[in-house]
């Protein structure tokens, strides 16, 4: 391998690294469940932060727990701004709080029960809220939030590693056809060629993002070594 080919030949891997991406970004509307890669730690985070009323009763003036659910699947599905997806799923979360299930919440959020069912109370009736209770509620306030940060962070980072793995995946059968493809049909998987052509699928996605400024550096190095040596 001569040292002037490599900015080319990083700039080829990043390339099929980019392709790989696309190819799967291509593939999502047939295969709809890789957009909803690390959502089930969202739904199970809102489900905890959703319960119904002791009756059974859907909480007046609020989504019911389905909806809420389907709304912020879509906000996921669609790429929304991920400090969007906390406050739409904040709201619909504080929005569905009731005296009827500020009980089970205030468990959750280790908030002073019967504080925060008059904080409910006072909501649905108008009622100003007093100091005690509105410590209470801005501290239900932040831990929801928190809750919800930590959520959706870690979904966010789920969701990465696993296209990335799906990617690599991609670009590894790609360089293994084209490394066939240049070897013949009757040849051994062992062969040089194609064990170089699994290699190359592996680095394409980890270098796909830094492929130009790598090439460009080594270019730099490249041609200052040359003018060293004149």
């Amino acid at each position: 391998m001569v040292l002037q080919n490599l900015p080319q030949i990083i700039t080829a891997i990043g390339g099929l690294g980019t392709a790989a991406f696309g190819l799967l970004e291509a593939a999502k509307p047939a295969n709809p469940w890789i957009n909803h890669i690390g959502f089930s730690g969202i739904r199970e985070t809102v489900v905890s932060l959703t319960p119904s009323e002791p009756s059974a009763q859907q909480p007046l003036n609020a989504l019911p727990q389905r909806n809420i659910l389907e709304s912020l699947l879509a906000n996921w599905v669609n790429g929304t701004d991920l400090a969007s997806q906390k406050a739409i799923a904040k709201s619909l979360i504080k929005l569905h709080l009731s005296a009827g299930n500020a009980a089970a919440l205030a468990e959750r959020t280790n908030v002073d029960a019967e504080i925060l069912q008059q904080v409910a109370a006072n909501i649905v009736s108008g009622t100003s809220l007093t100091q005690q209770q509105s410590d209470a509620y801005a501290r239900f306030d932040l831990i929801v939030t928190a809750l919800l940060d930590e959520t959706y962070q870690h979904a966010d980072q789920v969701y990465r590693n696993w296209t990335r793995a799906l990617a690599a995946g991609v670009a590894v059968a790609l360089a293994l056809v084209g490394g066939w493809s240049l070897v013949g049909t009757t040849v051994f998987f062992w062969h040089r060629e194609l064990v170089e052509a699994f290699l190359i699928g592996l680095l394409a996605t980890p270098l796909a993002p830094i492929a130009k400024d790598l090439s460009t550096a080594l270019t730099t190095a490249v041609n200052t070594l040359q003018l060293v040596k004149k």
